[in-house]
């Protein structure tokens, strides 16, 4: 199958759009900041928007089968859509598995935009998997602890973002502090409300497994309770080699992404 690059993913659909029946186009992100594809520069093709996890998006994918058009996944990885003729995406990705896994369905080609600069790539890299002197610096001030993440963010003089991504290689369990404030009249709140009681501590996956994630994010937002996401970190010491390991096999990704990305010829010139 044929790769391309391009400069402009609007184009590059509406050309692709033009030559096959089936477009589909990864409109998922991973970088920290992305540049967010508008849609409204492709409005007026017949467009369908879809997500494997959201049933009430599954007649769009249906619709799509059957009629053509441009069928916007909002996944990472797009081959769970299945066939396609043409596969675009988006965001050029970080990985090559993001890019090898998402084009086996694809019967013509596939088109990766070309990033005006990789800058965004790379910090993604040294955000998500940091080097270990920067994560022993964490590391000094959260092992045991319980801490928010602008707690840690102070103490070791980072902005709270980064450290929000930085500290997943140290593994902590999130806990949400939970305490009610005013009772919700909606009925959808009431099994979660009575559920915190007079207030509740529990970890992210309790609340999963509880049923009550999206019904308490959402009472917080509203200002039915108040809610304090912490950290809780391990004692044990983690395997600064193996971390380091990883960070290496990240950034030859990215170095291999970049290379592949760089000798593509150009769709709109092809």
């Amino acid at each position: 199958m044929k790769l391309f690059a391009t400069s402009d993913i609007a184009l590059s659909i509406r050309k692709s759009h033009e030559e096959f029946t089936h477009v589909l186009v990864n409109r998922g992100y991973t970088t920290i900041k992305p540049v967010f594809f508008r849609s409204s520069t492709i409005a007026d093709l017949p467009v369908y928007l879809w997500a494997w996890w959201d049933r009430a998006t599954a007649s769009q994918l249906t619709r799509w089968r059957a009629t053509g058009g441009v069928l916007l996944d909002r996944y990472t990885y797009s081959d769970r859509a299945g066939a396609a003729d043409v596969l675009l995406f988006v965001e050029c990705p970080l990985t090559m598995d993001r890019l090898t896994k998402s084009v086996v369905h694809i019967a013509e080609y596939s088109v990766v935009p070309r990033p005006h600069t990789w800058r965004v790539h790379e910090q993604c890299v040294d955000l998500r998997t940091p080097p270990t002197t920067v994560l022993q610096k964490l590391w000094t001030e959260c092992r045991g602890a319980r801490l928010t993440d602008a707690e840690l963010a102070e103490a070791v003089d980072l902005p709270k973002q980064h450290v929000m991504y930085m500290r997943k290689g140290l593994k902590p369990v999130e806990e949400w502090q939970i305490k009610p404030r005013l009772a919700p009249e909606f009925v959808g709140f009431m099994d979660a409300w009575k559920w915190i009681g007079a207030g509740r501590c529990a970890n992210k996956k309790e609340v999963r497994e509880a049923g009550h994630r999206a019904a308490v994010k959402e009472m917080a937002r509203l200002g039915h309770i108040a809610l304090e996401k912490y950290q809780r970190y391990p004692d044990t010491e983690p395997d600064w080699e193996r971390l380091e390991r990883k960070r290496a096999a990240a950034i030859a990704d990215l170095a291999a992404v970049r290379s592949l990305v760089e000798s593509l010829p150009d769709h709109l010139q092809a």
